[in-house]
């Protein structure tokens, strides 16, 4: 676990230390920038007709969901060809470095949770990733959602549990956690794998007087803290004490608390996208009901490539992406399904309730990418005191 996260810390090492341009080829990306003619007011019939002429789209991507997309885009749009890399956040910020940084603008497309807050507090200010947003769309994407970045979808982490099992929540403050009761039930993707994850608890952190409050609310007195702790550290310490077990992904979580006829007693912290599981005979919901909040609010974004090679072909599917300009395409259908809340004004999900009815944490980029390697630092040596 020590060299994962040594890993890790050098690559974030290596992204901030290699990710500026040479003089001549800011030069050719400033050129790029012209070319690429971000503020035009494009129809789509004019951006096809140019995309014809262009090569395969490339997108790295962390959502499976984008070959759904991938496939009714080619669909739509004869004689165009979409190729999605499906990688890890941590993979999508070393491989679009080097595309960038070797010259050979390999991608075009970046759709990404950034986790880390890379790709706004770095990417973007270096020109590694840059923001497009179609002209007649500015005015329907929901205020916090076009920003620094363009935002496809929201979606949290947050906990989950099998409703075959239990007819409603079975607990309603994060602390109830880290009792005897619930040692051992608990699954979650690692921290150090999924981005989720971590800027589940690393936000947590941050709001570390909720955590202290709901302690209070539930035990009738303080937490006690020393030795530099947060409220929010030591829930983490605690849960992990309490047999917390780590997994690959939440969709090994979603497995594991919520496979078809499971009914099992588990509790999983991961993403609420993974509901629309639910789809396929999943017996899991989330609990969208607890004290103060119920999860870390994690927006998907979409932005182009530095350099991409394939300009016109990338601002059309990011208009398909989002359902083009009236909302109804197929491409927006499947970030639209449950646990998962549009970015558009004028677009419902299936989720049948807002994220702005829910009380969830958001998150903050700029904490994310300052504190991120000093929880890893801290979620490292947790594990190696429960393994020794």
């Amino acid at each position: 676990m020590k060299r994962l996260i040594a890993l890790i810390s050098l690559a974030a090492l290596t992204l901030a230390g290699c990710a500026t341009a040479p003089p001549e080829q800011t030069d050719k990306l400033a050129l790029w920038r012209e070319e690429a003619r971000l503020d035009a007011e494009e129809t789509p019939e004019e951006l096809y007709a140019a995309a014809l002429g262009e090569g395969m789209l490339v997108i790295y991507c962390t959502s499976t969901r984008m070959m759904d997309v991938a496939k009714s885009f080619e669909e739509h749009y004869r004689g165009l060809t979409v190729k999605v890399e499906h990688i890890r956040e941590g993979d999508l910020y070393e491989q679009l470095t080097y595309s960038y940084e070797s010259d050979g603008y390999y991608c075009d497309l970046i759709i990404s949770s950034d986790g880390r807050g890379t790709i706004a507090n770095e990417f973007v200010p270096r020109g590694v990733a840059v923001k497009y947003t179609p002209h007649d769309f500015k005015d329907k994407i929901l205020p916090g959602n076009n920003d620094t970045l363009l935002m496809l979808s929201g979606e949290a982490g947050m906990l989950h549990y099998n409703d075959e099992y239990y007819s409603s929540p079975p607990i309603n403050n994060w602390w109830e956690l880290t009792e005897e009761k619930w040692r051992g039930m608990v699954y979650m993707p690692n921290p150090a794998r999924s981005t989720t994850t971590l800027a589940f608890f690393v936000i947590m952190d941050k709001n570390s007087d909720i955590m202290a409050r709901l302690y209070e609310d539930l035990y009738g007195e303080s937490l006690q803290l020393s030795g530099g702790d947060t409220a929010g550290k030591v829930f983490v310490r605690r849960l992990m004490e309490n047999g917390a077990h780590i997994v690959n992904s939440s969709d090994e979580t979603a497995e594991i608390i919520g496979a078809p006829g499971s009914k099992s007693p588990l509790l999983g912290i991961m993403i609420s996208s993974k509901i629309r599981l639910r789809e396929i005979g999943y017996e899991m919901t989330t609990h969208n009901d607890m004290d103060s909040f119920c999860g870390v609010y994690t927006p998907i974004s979409i932005s182009i490539a530095g350099g991409a090679k394939n300009i016109n072909t990338a601002k059309l599917f990011i208009r398909w992406l989002l359902g083009e300009a009236d909302g109804q395409g197929e491409g927006y259908k499947p970030y639209l399904q449950s646990g998962a809340w549009s970015v558009r004004s004028d677009v419902r999900d299936d989720t049948g309730v807002r994220s702005e009815e829910l009380n969830l944490l958001y998150p903050d980029g700029e904490y994310l990418y300052e504190n991120y390697a000093r929880f890893l630092t801290f979620w490292e040596e947790l594990l190696e005191n429960r393994s020794s």
